[in-house]
């Protein structure tokens, strides 16, 4: 579930974001997508992922009509070739007619013998009603579809639509009210665990409205054939976990870190599993993560030959504002490195790994559009 502003609170964070770019001085920082343009009225929900060539991929939805969740929404792209100091021409890579098509989550699976350069995937969530409307029993259909691409994202196959292999949505159109009544995925980046399982995170509301959004779970799907086939795993237990991401930890472990759509815990909710995101122990409050109740962003890498799980969200429990990235050395134990992005306006945000040494992040930055930065990882990590 995104996050709906009322104007004088996105006038604030406009001017905010104005007089605050950038909190580190000699770090340029390039942008993709602004914040609207002829074509889009609003480019919001980002997501990033590097190629094997070198090649960094930035997503967003593209709102022809303005910021409004949901509406006329399409996934757009763009290339850089330069490490995110330059952007291609922008193209759309997913659709739904005049409706829906958001929450991109791309996936680099390099583990597929049929393909040793790797295959992309763009999983996404369609949409031809509100996810309120649904939620509250209304008649319409949410659904997820996959895009695949052998060529680095230069081309994309058919759309396929997914839903009755990641959701427990019945038969089409999907709506049930007795079970699953609203979905969603990432948005940001997927996991390819070690073992080679594709793991999308997700979010779904199931049976009536509960009060502090206690029908809602945070869960993920999982495909261990290579996006030929899927299933979904048993959700986290915290009520109201929302927008998901995943990461592999040290031990071969899952972390899934999903946003308190209830608002009271003001932290990220995080809960580990230890059989690739089939089953989760119990989900809680990260009390060193704290957070507005937005999206996040979580991402393992290995530096100078040793594991660190890195993290990014706006960290204050009062405003979309200090977005700030994370690491830690013992899986998410603790957290002794951080680094303030900017302290202005921020809200969604993904990471990836640009190259050895540096770390890229694409995030929304209220009138400045959705920015996109290159950071040494000596800068973070001390």
């Amino acid at each position: 579930m995104k996050f709906q502003m009322t104007i004088p609170a996105i006038t604030m964070l406009l001017a905010t974001a104005c007089t605050s770019l950038n909190a580190l001085a000699g770090i340029p920082a390039s942008t993709p997508f602004p914040a609207s343009d002829a074509s889009y009225g609003c480019y919001r929900i980002p997501a990033t992922i590097t190629l094997p060539n070198g090649e960094i991929l930035a997503f967003s939805e593209g709102r022809p009509s303005g910021c409004a969740d949901f509406g006329n929404i399409q996934i757009v792209m763009k290339r850089s070739t330069d490490g995110g100091t330059t952007w291609s021409a922008q193209t759309v890579v997913a659709r739904n007619g005049t409706v829906q098509a958001g929450n991109a989550v791309p996936l680099l699976d390099m583990k597929d013998p049929r393909y040793p350069n790797g295959r992309l995937f763009l999983f996404y969530n369609t949409g031809n009603v509100s996810e309120s409307t649904l939620r509250n029993g209304g008649k319409g259909s949410r659904e997820q579809y996959v895009v695949t691409s052998v060529d680095n994202g230069l081309t994309w196959d058919t759309p396929r639509n997914i839903t009755a292999q990641t959701a427990k949505m019945g038969q089409a159109p999907y709506n049930n009210p007795a079970g699953w009544r609203t979905l969603a995925m990432g948005p940001g980046h997927g996991l390819q665990h070690s073992s080679g399982r594709l793991i999308v995170p997700g979010n779904f509301t199931a049976g009536p409205p509960l009060a502090g959004y206690a029908d809602g779970r945070a869960y993920v799907f999982y495909s261990d054939d290579h996006g030929d086939t899927f299933k979904i795993g048993n959700p986290a237990s915290y009520p109201g976990a929302n927008e998901s991401t995943a990461a592999e930890l040290s031990d071969t472990m899952v972390m899934l870190n999903s946003r308190d759509q209830s608002g009271v815990s003001k932290r990220r909710i995080v809960a580990s599993s230890a059989d690739g995101g089939q089953n989760f122990a119990t989900a809680a409050p990260d009390q060193n993560l704290i957070d507005p109740v937005c999206e996040g962003s979580l991402l393992n890498i290995v530096w100078n030959g040793k594991k660190y799980l890195l993290h990014a969200n706006p960290a204050s429990t009062t405003s979309r504002s200090n977005l700030t990235i994370r690491a830690s050395a013992d899986d998410g134990k603790t957290w002794p490195y951080s680094i303030l992005i900017t302290s202005g306006a921020s809200a969604y945000s993904d990471l990836t790994l640009v190259d050895a040494n540096n770390v890229g992040i694409i995030y929304e930055n209220g009138g400045n559009g959705i920015r996109f930065m290159r950071l040494p990882l000596n800068m973070i990590i001390k």
